[in-house]
């Protein structure tokens, strides 16, 4: 038998050793890059499928998935064996379950068809998450739960411990101590698309000499490869535990593992840090056209002037900004400190901030693929402007529709002399906290062959539709000698609470006016619309509905990809 010439220090083999250093210092420098990836591979489909997708926006996450699934193709899952920390967790975890009395093999008959699984689980994430985005806002990803503690100096809420995806997190911990790299083989969807990429892999391992029949290999391989039968499997990691095992020496690579690990980490790396540096520019741009935005405005009275800072959660830690404020009006936001990953952190606060100061509010929409931080500015920003943030409704989607930055009409001002706002935006309207709904104009509606020459109605009984806030009003309308004489709303897919407030004002003017010229519903302006829309449908009049312009919801938000 050949003497195993594998180079240790003491007992370990140093390729061991030199992995685990770059394991190391991969999750002090990156702990969530894996994150990342998928996240930016995420965010391109969800953009793609939503028809908002521009190389320009997406230049960051393009060239750090590109150079992902470059290293892949050339060295293989090197990236899940050296640089992935939440690998590195499991790794540590199951090198703790050593000393556990109790073990879990899983037979290779049963482990095989166990690794499709992580397709599956790809599939779902794909379609639910980044197409539909069923979950909304919930933590439910143990890798978001994950990549918020594993920063160090970092000091997440511990709230979160406590979520779908912190229980998930912890069910994954507990099988970690008994069944090696249980998640990375059985449920990681980002490593389901590297295992299709390193079925293509340059860089493979290889035999030297005839094999016995020892499959001493195949019992310390990390992925519970049967490396007896073949060594060019997709799911390898390059751990390089068989050629330490091996007492022939006859399992190698091309390149010895360390230089795959330290050239793999140093590519991502690089590439993780450069995927950032456009964003900067973007920071700019924005920070100019807000300032664009600011000189053409003529609000006054918004705000107390002066300078306030304020605080809100991110996705690691606390996120604290400075808000100053000139001549009634927001003029700067500068971030003072923030605990997030620069790559989110940055993403969000390129089009948070100029979206708050050109809306001169908070009523602005959070950056699909950095959920997290772009909450945390909004908070930050409420909490020094004194601003009470609730869940948004439709009240509060006609202060964005508008886009003149009024306080909603669930967001309370405090210590602020701002009781009363007046704004040029809106022609002679006053906004108070308790009515933020800016009335509209009466406007004159066109003959049209449904009115009759003596401007009456021809008698019958008509059915027709309009676009309310969250989809389409139905109503029948009767007309009896000429006059409307009853409007029934026969479906809505509005709220209730502001449906019922719509519904109780509208109709009952519509009929006294004998008219669809009415003034909408303070605060249910989306759904008075719809009701306003779908009688002049009935009545054939010619009505202009811009609700149409915010379809698909008051906001348009898309859900954050996986792990974010």
């Amino acid at each position: 038998m050949k003497e195993n010439k594998v180079k240790r220090i003491g007992k370990i083999p140093v390729n061991q050793i030199i992995r685990a250093v770059i394991q190391l210092l991969a999750f002090i420098a990156v702990p969530g890059l894996f994150i990342t990836i998928f996240s930016s591979i995420g965010g391109i489909i969800s953009a793609l499928a939503a028809g908002t997708f521009t190389f320009a926006e997406y230049a960051g996450q393009l060239l750090l998935t590109a150079a992902a699934l470059l290293v892949t193709i050339i060295w293989g899952r090197v990236f899940c064996g050296y640089i992935c920390s939440f690998g590195a967790m499991q790794d540590l975890l199951w090198a703790i379950g050593k000393h556990i009395p109790v073990k879990l093999r899983i037979p290779e008959k049963m482990d095989r068809p166990m690794k499709y699984f992580k397709y599956a689980v790809l599939a779902f994430v794909a379609v639910a998450v980044w197409i539909f985005a069923v979950f909304g806002d919930a933590v439910w990803s143990p890798w978001t739960v994950f990549g918020m503690y594993s920063k160090i100096g970092s000091f997440a809420p511990a709230e979160y411990l406590f979520t779908a995806g912190g229980v998930l997190l912890l069910l994954i911990a507990i099988v970690s101590l008994f069944v090696e790299r249980a998640f990375c083989k059985y449920f990681c969807p980002l490593g389901a698309i590297f295992s299709l990429l390193a079925k293509f892999r340059i860089v493979k391992l290889k035999r030297t000499s005839e094999c016995g029949d020892c499959r001493l290999c195949t019992s310390k391989c990390s992925m519970s490869i049967p490396l007896y039968k073949r060594l060019d499997s997709g799911e390898c990691i390059n751990c390089m535990k068989c050629a330490a095992a091996c007492p022939r020496e006859n399992i190698g690579m091309e390149k010895t593992a360390s230089a795959a690990g330290t050239l793999a980490a140093a590519a991502l790396a690089g590439c993780y840090f450069a995927g950032t540096l456009p964003l900067a520019n973007d920071i700019g741009l924005a920070a100019q056209s807000s300032a664009a935005y600011i000189q053409e405005t003529e609000q006054t009275g918004r705000y107390k002037d002066g300078t306030y800072t304020g605080t809100g959660k991110g996705y690691r830690g606390n996120i604290t900004v400075s808000v100053t404020v000139s001549g009634g009006v927001i003029t700067d936001i500068t971030t003072t400190s923030y605990n997030d990953d620069r790559e989110f952190f940055s993403k969000a606060q390129s089009s948070v901030i100029p979206a708050i100061i050109a809306a001169q509010g908070t009523d602005v929409q959070t950056v699909s693929g950095a959920t997290f931080s772009s909450r945390g500015l909004i908070e930050a920003v409420a909490n020094a402007l004194g601003i009470e943030n609730e869940s948004i409704s439709e009240s509060e989607a006609e202060t964005s529709e508008n886009n003149i930055g009024k306080v909603k009409s669930k967001d309370k001002i405090k210590n602020r002399e701002t009781s009363t706002v007046e704004t040029t935006t809106a022609p002679e309207t006053t906004v108070s906290e308790e009515d933020t709904t800016v009335p509209e104009t009466t406007t004159t509606v066109p003959e049209t062959t449904a009115e009759t020459a003596s401007g009456k109605y021809k008698d019958g009984v008509y059915t027709g539709t309009g676009t309310g806030f969250r989809g389409n009003t139905e109503v029948r309308v009767t007309v009896e000698n000429g006059e409307i004489a009853d409007i029934t709303i026969t479906s809505y897919a509005d709220d209730n609470k502001y449906f019922s407030r719509a519904q109780s004002t509208i109709i009952s003017e519509i009929i006294a006016a004998q008219d669809i010229n009415v003034q909408t519903v303070s605060g249910a302006t989306f759904s008075s619309r719809g009701i306003i829309e779908a009688v002049a449908s009935a009545l054939g009049i010619e009505y202009t509905n811009t609700n149409s312009q915010f379809s698909g919801g008051h906001d348009g938000r898309h859900g954050r990809p996986f792990g974010v």
